[in-house]
C-alpha cells in the first residue's frame, strides 16, 4: 500500500469516527440542553486565565507558593497552547461541523474559526495537567479531569467540534502544560 494510500484510509476512520461521535452527542445533547450549552464559557480562556490570575495573587497574598506555582503553571501552560493551536488551526483549516456536518472537510475552512484542534481542549487540558503535575492523583486533579471530560462532550453536541478536533487540542494542552512546568522550573532555579 502507497503513503498516500494509507493516509486516506486513516482519515476515512478518522472522519468515520467523528461522523459517528457527533450524532450520538447531538442526540444527547437534545436532553439536556442546559449541561450542553453552559460549559463553553468556563472553559474559555477569558473566563480561565482571570481566576489562574487572582490564584497566583492569592497564593503571592497569603503565602501559599504551591498555589501561585501552580496558577503560573496554568497561565504559561493556556498561553503556549494557544499560540499552537492556533498555529495549527491556520496549517490544518479544518471546516467545523455546524458547517456543513461532513468530517471530510480538511483543508475547507478561514485558518482563523477552524475546527482542529480545539481551543477549549487546549485550556483545560492546560489547567488538567498543571494542576496534576502539581497536585499529583487528587480531587482537584480529579475535577478537572471530569470538567475536560464535560466540555468535550459539549464541544461536540454543539457541534462545535469532531472528536478528533478535541483530542488533537488535549494532546497539544498536555504537551503545552508539560512545557510551562519545565519552563517554570527553570525559571525558579535561575531567578532564585
Amino acid at each position: 500500500m502507497s503513503d498516500e494510500g494509507f493516509t486516506d484510509r486513516v482519515l476515512d476512520g478518522v472522519n468515520g469516527l467523528d461522523g459517528t461521535a457527533r450524532r450520538k452527542a447531538v442526540a444527547l445533547g437534545a436532553e439536556v440542553p442546559a449541561l450542553r450549552d453552559g460549559l463553553q464559557v468556563p472553559s474559555s480562556r477569558m473566563v480561565l486565565m482571570p481566576a489562574l490570575g487572582a490564584l497566583w495573587a492569592a497564593g503571592l497574598g497569603m503565602e501559599k507558593p504551591g498555589w501561585s506555582r501552580l496558577a503560573r503553571q496554568g497561565l504559561l501552560a493556556i498561553a503556549l497552547g494557544t499560540v499552537a493551536g492556533k498555529g495549527i488551526k491556520r496549517v490544518v483549516c479544518r471546516a467545523r461541523p455546524n458547517e456543513g456536518r461532513d468530517p471530510s472537510r480538511w483543508g475547507k475552512a478561514d485558518g482563523k474559526h477552524a475546527s482542529f484542534p480545539s481551543g477549549h481542549a487546549i485550556n483545560v487540558s492546560a489547567l488538567t495537567t498543571a494542576v496534576g503535575l502539581n497536585r499529583g492523583l487528587s480531587p482537584e486533579t480529579m475535577v478537572t479531569l471530569g470538567f475536560a471530560a464535560a466540555v468535550g462532550w459539549s464541544s461536540l453536541a454543539t457541534e462545535r467540534h469532531w472528536a478528533s478536533d478535541y483530542a488533537a487540542g488535549m494532546a497539544t494542552g498536555v504537551l503545552a502544560g508539560l512545557a510551562a512546568k519545565a519552563l517554570d522550573g527553570w525559571a525558579e532555579d535561575t531567578l532564585s
